[in-house]
């Protein structure tokens, strides 16, 4: 086993394009995020379908910011947060589409009825403070890590490609040793350049993380174990496009767990998947801790995060063996 790992390290060092984004690109995107997480967002913006050019009695608010559309924009503009909400008028009233809570929709509604919105409504900017800087911040970095996981796994397909796979389970390695290795490889490769990103900006630039460094290093690493068994279970069911279908996924599900901003769909169907995805039982966890709750008192959503991870790394090595005894990697 020490012997591969040390030819996974000597390979990864050739590959310069992962090097740089694994060493310098992420962690520098992580700094950034931290920098700059205290800063206010932008403001959330509704759609309002209208034929016309120049509609008068526009409403305004601070909160918003109201754009004319031609055409009704799609629900899937919705989901990735491009629009807070989709507003049609028809005869007499206007129609809210929105993924938001029933509260907030009467609330759109009646600020395009009287031009004004209600005192007790609250913007994603008060509801970013709401959730915590820390949780803000860790959000940010679930998507960066799930997506650099696959990166940092790209040595396995690389290995079937170039018909090496099946020479090195001739070996007294077997595929569970492999991908054992493999985890390990891409565990530590994500675990230590994100964990020292946080580090050094909270050090040298006395930034805000919302977590003391210990809890944080806990918190890294339950995340850590799921994006390489995420990562492990992608390239072993896909053979090309790997990096650009699980970047796809990362973002999705991120988005739909909340990862960005506090994410409560009213559809049922739509509510019932982003429970299932365990990008939202982190959010909760780490959301908790920041709270002020230790990491026992979340014991439920860690083992529900574990289990997802073993859930990976079981379906990746079943799917890898079954294709060597198909004799598809000869």
């Amino acid at each position: 086993m020490l012997s591969l790992f040390r030819n996974r390290w000597e390979r990864i060092l050739s590959k310069k394009a992962i090097i740089i984004i694994a060493v310098i690109i992420i962690p520098l995107m992580i700094g950034v995020a931290i920098m700059f997480s205290g800063k206010p967002v932008f403001k959330e913006t509704i759609a309002f379908v209208t034929e016309q050019d120049d509609v008068q009695h526009m409403p305004s608010d601070s909160a918003f910011r109201v754009v004319t559309v031609h055409q009704k924009p799609k629900f899937s503009d919705l989901v990735l947060g491009k629009y807070a909400a989709i507003v049609e008028k028809n005869q007499r009233d206007y129609k809210v589409t929105t993924l938001k809570s029933k509260a907030d929709q009467k609330m759109i509604q009646q600020f395009f009825e009287t031009g004004k919105m209600p005192g007790s409504y609250r913007g994603e900017d008060e509801l970013r403070t709401e959730r915590g800087r820390g949780t803000n911040i860790v959000g940010f970095i679930v998507m960066l890590v799930l997506m650099q996981g696959v990166a940092l796994t790209g040595l396995y397909p690389e290995d079937r490609m170039l018909k090496t796979f099946r020479r090195i389970l001739v070996s007294p390695v077997h595929v569970g040793k492999y991908l054992l290795v493999q985890f390990i490889f891409t565990f530590l490769c994500l675990y230590i350049p994100t964990y020292l990103a946080i580090v050094i900006t909270n050090v040298l630039f006395h930034a805000e993380i919302g977590f003391r460094l210990d809890i944080l290093a806990g918190l890294l690493g339950v995340l850590t174990v799921l994006a390489t068994a995420f990562a492990i279970f992608m390239a072993s069911v896909m053979e090309r496009n790997i990096s650009l279908m699980t970047s796809g996924i990362s973002v999705i599900t991120c988005v739909l767990s909340g990862c960005f901003i506090s994410f409560t769909p009213h559809y049922p169907i739509l509510n019932a998947l982003c429970a299932i995805l365990p990008q939202k039982a982190y959010m909760t966890f780490i959301h908790g801790v920041e709270m002020g709750h230790t990491m026992w008192e979340y014991k439920i959503q860690v083992v529900y995060i574990l289990m997802w991870s073993a859930v990976f790394c079981f379906l990746g090595g079943f799917i890898t063996r079954r294709r060597i005894n198909k004799g598809i990697y000869e």
